[in-house]
Parts: structure tokens; C-alpha cells; sequence
């Protein structure tokens, strides 16, 4: 094999023209020599025997009709045989003396040279013709290919769908290799299933960077990619399936290659600059967002603590309990915050950023129950559980923040004393956990857009506003976990709202749960026949 850098290459700066094929004449080329054989001796045959009635003048012209109409139909070898065949059967049957090839006169050389001229004339005219009509259909085909190829490139948005679609339009099922290169680094990257062999690479290399549109080596052709005065890739065909579909057809598929390259260069750069953009207004937004949410707790624990280290001896002990009980809402807050925060710095990191373990939904529920009963004991809580443990494959410290989230959520957004309940339930392989409450509800047009960061309801003034983040934690949490998250509001009489986190079970899990549904029904089956009594199963609260 070559090395890249020894490669005989050739500039070419006009493209030669490919014979053309398809011409069936040429596919068999004893048939047209045949077809005019028996054209002419029709025609020889129907002169002879006008030759009585007509004369030798006028029998001639049907002569030459015949060699006029192989030539028509044959092209110029097929008609110049036929010329000299015409001849000598004319010599010999219709000119006197009849019978006998012989040539004594002056006048017996007319007929051969007008037949020849005919034959000359006749076959040039219907060869160029022909050569006209092969050469406007293959250019209606290549036209119309690439018309399909220009609407296939419309759509293409990557430059490995550039690659297949010039491969399918190119090569079209017959056969050959066809590569496409970018730029990368200082070398010629190859495109999704290009050849990677150096030869393939080097010449891709010297057609990006050498001045003319193509170049060629022993085996291969390679075509510059331009764009306007920029040059976006190479395109390297293997010589014989490029000499076959034609150097300008190729030539021409490389130019619609390179406007669908630009085309998606300038839509990464786009989307980049959109990307940077939002980032710029995320970021703007979090800062914004967390030094407010900072600034207040911080603001009232820091008056709370001044006023207490100020005029602590002033004050009654109703007045200083308010201020310390102040000072550990606010505390609580500003942990609340910055929980969420770093919780959400880990989901963003993704998988690498969680801790998985097998974890008891039951089990932790009750723990989260019970911590968040005792700092805000404002609403009677109820929880449903299966009779069985249920267990679920997931992150403990994310399951812990994204369930008191959304209990935080139903406590803070729920009139005082209103229930709150928690139902956990097994469906199929899922672990449906729901949270009801019974406040005023999220509006249908708000209700994807709550699980956004730093977005906020409008609400009564009254109303302690959250840092909108903590269901755009739970959605990330279950999106993270493989499940799912459902928002049902209003519940009923426009009133309430449910929250559902799905989360897959384990496989074992699910086996168990198949199990003891078979024996349970095996069970009340067997119940039934020795005691038919009604009954209905129940939640354990």
C-alpha cells in the first residue's frame, strides 16, 4: 500500500465526459448488422422487382430508401454495409447488363457513391440523434436525482445522515465505496462509515487543502466540499464508480453536500449560541433567585439576634421566645435552601452523582412522617400501606428530600387543620406513592410548569412563597430512577391536589407481590367454600 504521503496525484480542473451507456445496440452488437441485413435485401428484393414498371432510374430511389432507413435506425456501419450490399445487388439485377457484375461505364459508379453519401449522410444524422436523445435522458435522470437528493438533504441533521444519504444517491445499489471528511484538528476526520485506510485520508486531506475542486490518484477521485469561499469537508469516491455515474454528476452531489454541512455547522452554532444564552438566563435567574432566598432568612435571623443581643434584658419571655422561635424557623429555612441546592447539583451531575441502594418505601415513609409531624404538627396526616414491605432500587437521600418536598408543599399550600394523606400501593412493577391534600389547587395551564426551577404560583401574599426548586427536585429524583411523576388538581369540588411519584419495584419484588396475590386469592377461595361471608380487604393505615 501506498504511504499517504507518496500519492501520484492529478489535478484536474475540467471534467471529462462519460461515454454513454445504455444504448441496447451496443449491448448486442451483432443484432443491428443482422436487423439491416434483412432491412435491405426487403428493400433490394421489392426494387428488383419494380425494376419492369419503373425503370432502372426510379427502381435506384427504393434502393436507397433502404439504405436510408438503416442508416436511420442502425447508425453508420450497419448503413455503409448495407450501402455496398445495395450496390451489388443493383449492379447485378436491376443495371444493364442484368446478371453480371461489371463496371464499364461512368455511370455505373453513380450508384454505389450515392448510396455510400446516403449511407453517411443517413448514419451520422440518426447517430448524433440518438447520442442526443441517450445524453438529454441520463441528464433527466441525473437531474432528477438530484432533485431527490436536494430534498434528502433538507432534512438531514447530522453529517453522518449526509454520509448515508450521498451513499445511497451516489452509489444507488451498485456497488463501490464512497467516504466523507471534515476537518478535525489538522486532519481529515472520516464520517460515519468512511473508509479510515491512509490512502482515503490523504487524498481527503489534499482536496481540502489544495486549490483545485478535484483531485485524483490511482484509485480514487477526490472532490472539495465548498461553501461559498469556505471549504467544510472531502469527498473521496473510488474511480470507477465515479467515472461510471459521471465526474460532473459527482461533482455536482458535492456541492449540495457541502450547502447541507454549512447548513448544519450554522445549526450547532446556533444552537450553541441558544444554549449559552439560556445558561447565561439560568444562571442570572439562580443567582437572583438564591440571594433573595438567602438575604430574607439571613435578614430576619440577623435582626432577630440583634435585637435579642441588644435588648435582651428588656425583653418579657413571651417577646424572647418569639425571636429564638424566629430564629430557628428562619435557621430551618436557609437548611431547607441550601439542601435543595446541593440536591440539585447532584441530579444535574446525573447517574455518577447518586448513591443507589435497595431501599424500604414503608419503612421511610413513616421516618419522614414522623420528622416532618414534629416541626409542623399544623395538619392531621394518614398513610395507607400494603400489608408487604414494598422495596425500590433508588437514591435514599434524594427519596427522603423529594417526598418532604412535596409534603412540605401540601402543608404550606393547604388551609390550617385540613388532612394531608399519603397512599403507597403496588401496581404491576411500579410503586405508585400519592399525596393528597385538600388545598386550592394548581390551575391546568400551571401544572407543567411548576416542576420547572425557580418557578413560583402567584399566591395570596400571605402565603410563604417556596424557592421553586423542590418539585423541580422530586421530577429530576424520579426521571433519575427510571419513573414517572403525575399532577392531578382539582380533586374535588375544585379543591385539592395529588402528586404521584412512580418508581420501578424490584424484580424480586414483583415476583413476591405476583406470589401473594396468587395465595391470597387461593386463600379467600378456600375461605368462601368452608365460611361464604362478605369482605374487602383494607389499606393498613
Amino acid at each position: 500500500m501506498k504511504s499517504p504521503l507518496s500519492l501520484d496525484l492529478k489535478a484536474v480542473t475540467e471534467p471529462e465526459r462519460p461515454a454513454i451507456k445504455g444504448d441496447p445496440m451496443r449491448a448486442h452488437p451483432l443484432w443491428p448488422y443482422l436487423a439491416s441485413l434483412g432491412l435491405v435485401a426487403g428493400f433490394s428484393l421489392l426494387g428488383i422487382l419494380l425494376n419492369p414498371w419503373l425503370g432502372e432510374g426510379y427502381a435506384s430511389l427504393v434502393f436507397v430508401v433502404g439504405v436510408s432507413m438503416v442508416g436511420a435506425l442502425y447508425g453508420l456501419m450497419p448503413s455503409l454495409l448495407c450501402a455496398l450490399l445495395s450496390s451489388l445487388l443493383f449492379d447485378f439485377f436491376v443495371s444493364e447488363p442484368v446478371f453480371e457484375l461489371a463496371i464499364s461505364r461512368t455511370t455505373d459508379l453513380a450508384p454505389p457513391v450515392v448510396f455510400a453519401l446516403c449511407a453517411v449522410i443517413s448514419g451520422l444524422l440518426s447517430g448524433r440523434l440518438r447520442d442526443e436523445a441517450t445524453r438529454a435522458n441520463r441528464s433527466n435522470q441525473q437531474l432528477a436525482s438530484l432533485l431527490s437528493l436536494s430534498r434528502q438533504l433538507q432534512s438531514a441533521s447530522s453529517d453522518e445522515a449526509v454520509h448515508d444519504i450521498l451513499c445511497e444517491s451516489l452509489l444507488a445499489g451498485q456497488g463501490g465505496s464512497l467516504g466523507l471528511y471534515r476537518m478535525t484538528e489538522g486532519r481529515a476526520a472520516p464520517v460515519g462509515h468512511s473508509a479510515e485506510g491512509p490512502e482515503w485520508i490523504a487524498l481527503a486531506k489534499a482536496a481540502m487543502l489544495w486549490e483545485p475542486e478535484w483531485l485524483e490518484d490511482e484509485h480514487l477521485i477526490g472532490c472539495r466540499l465548498l461553501a461559498g469561499e469556505h471549504c467544510v469537508g472531502a469527498m473521496v469516491v473510488d474511480r470507477a464508480t465515479a467515472r461510471a455515474r459521471g465526474i460532473g454528476f459527482m461533482l455536482a452531489q458535492g456541492r449540495m453536500a457541502a450547502l447541507a454541512l454549512e447548513r448544519i455547522d450554522l445549526s450547532l452554532r446556533l444552537s450553541e449560541a441558544h444554549a449559552h444564552a439560556r445558561t447565561e438566563e439560568l444562571k442570572s435567574a439562580l443567582l437572583a433567585s438564591v440571594s433573595h432566598d438567602l438575604r430574607s432568612p439571613l435578614t430576619a435571623i440577623s435582626a432577630s439576634a440583634a435585637s435579642l443581643l441588644s435588648f435582651g434584658a428588656q425583653f418579657d419571655s413571651e417577646t424572647s421566645h418569639e425571636l429564638l422561635d424566629g430564629i430557628v424557623k428562619e435557621s430551618a429555612r436557609l437548611n431547607d435552601l441550601t439542601t435543595n441546592l446541593l440536591q440539585m447539583t447532584r441530579l444535574e451531575a446525573g447517574e455518577e452523582g447518586l448513591s443507589w441502594s435497595l431501599l424500604p418505601v414503608g419503612e421511610s415513609l413513616r421516618a419522614i412522617m414522623g420528622r416532618v409531624q414534629m416541626h409542623r404538627q399544623t395538619h392531621p396526616m394518614t398513610l395507607h400501606m400494603p400489608p408487604q414491605e414494598l422495596l425500590v432500587r433508588t437514591d435514599a437521600t434524594l427519596f427522603d428530600l423529594a417526598v418532604t418536598n412535596v409534603l412540605q408543599n401540601a402543608i404550606r399550600y393547604s388551609p390550617a387543620g385540613s388532612p394531608i394523606t399519603i397512599a403507597c400501593m403496588p401496581e404491576g412493577r411500579w410503586c405508585h406513592i400519592a399525596i393528597s391534600d385538600e388545598g386550592h389547587g394548581i390551575p391546568p395551564a400551571e401544572q407543567e410548569r411548576v416542576f420547572d426551577r425557580f418557578y413560583r404560583l402567584a399566591r395570596d401574599a400571605r402565603v410563604p412563597q417556596g424557592s421553586g426548586l423542590g418539585l423541580a427536585i422530586v421530577r429530576g429524583f424520579v426521571q433519575a430512577s427510571g419513573g414517572r411523576i403525575r399532577l392531578e388538581s382539582p380533586l374535588r369540588d375544585g379543591q385539592g391536589t395529588r402528586i404521584t411519584i412512580i418508581l420501578p419495584l424490584m424484580e424480586q419484588d414483583q415476583s413476591r407481590l405476583a406470589d401473594e396475590d396468587e395465595d391470597d386469592i387461593c386463600a379467600n377461595m378456600a375461605d368462601d367454600a368452608v365460611d361464604p361471608a362478605p369482605g374487602a380487604a383494607g389499606m393498613k393505615a
